[in-house]
């Protein structure tokens, strides 16, 4: 009985061992890893790709490798690896399950080189994420700067109108969705005659009006900063300019 079973595990062993090996032999092999090395789509002459199978010890330390296309002669000191693909071949599953005791294996790797012009040449055509103009007005340190929102008040009192939310609201979803770093900076003007404690007053109740609103919507406190000027605040469109004691002006700042 411990005969037949044990002579059941060799087959099912060899079984499982043939099987690999067939798949193995079925098209490239058993696909292993991928890997891309150069963050751009394989332009025009990148067709050049070399086999190379190695050998490990302990799966990570490589002993020793060698290119299986003998009669490969580019210089690739002059290329790039754009992307590369592991395989387990019929010859790499003998050695890895022979040197499985000693943790010793084997795979095949196929590499697919560009010339380093090519390369460099669709790297400056590939649109750049990190340079690409935001779709959000960003306050500039220089020349005549447009607030991206402007809150009105009825004036005299610091209650913000539904039309007003809804506009906040609408900035803030707009502001999440770019997930860019940034700062919201709240500018109000008070009044230089008449009482200037008021003033202030009335101005900061705006300023936690606003940021309650901005908070609903996800946007951290520690993001938005306030500023009080007893100027006229640039960038004010003309159906406001005459009032602008009743606005605040919102600017975005990059972090």
């Amino acid at each position: 009985m411990e005969i037949q079973k044990e002579n059941c595990k060799q087959n099912i062993f060899l079984l499982l061992l043939i099987g690999l090996l067939a798949t193995s032999c079925s098209s490239l092999g058993i696909p292993l890893e991928e890997k891309r090395h150069l963050p751009i789509n394989p332009p025009n002459g990148c067709e050049m790709t070399s086999e190379e199978r190695t050998y490990r010890a302990l799966f990570l330390l490589p002993i020793y490798s060698h290119n299986l296309d003998s009669s490969s002669t580019t210089n690739q000191t002059d290329l790039f690896v754009l992307e590369s693909k592991s395989y387990a071949k019929p010859w790499d599953i003998v050695v890895t399950t022979l040197g499985f005791l000693l943790s010793f294996n084997s795979s095949t790797e196929i590499k697919v080189y560009c010339p380093k012009s090519v390369v460099l040449d669709s790297i400056k055509k590939e649109p750049n994420s990190y340079t690409l103009p935001s779709k959000l007005s960003y306050w500039r340190p220089e020349g005549q700067t447009t607030p991206i929102q402007m809150v009105l008040f009825v004036p005299d009192d610091y209650k913000i109108t539904d039309d007003s939310k809804a506009k906040l609201v609408g900035l803030s979803r707009d502001i999440l969705k770019s997930e860019e770093p940034f700062k919201v900076v709240l500018v109000g003007k008070s009044q230089t005659t008449g009482d200037l404690a008021y003033q202030v007053r009335l101005v900061k109740r705006r300023f936690d009006e606003i940021k309650q609103v901005l908070s609903k919507e996800a946007i951290d406190e520690n993001r938005i900063r306030t500023f009080i000027s007893d100027r006229e605040v640039t960038g004010s469109t003309k159906e406001v300019a005459g009032d602008s004691q009743s606005t605040i002006h919102i600017y975005l700042i990059k972090e």
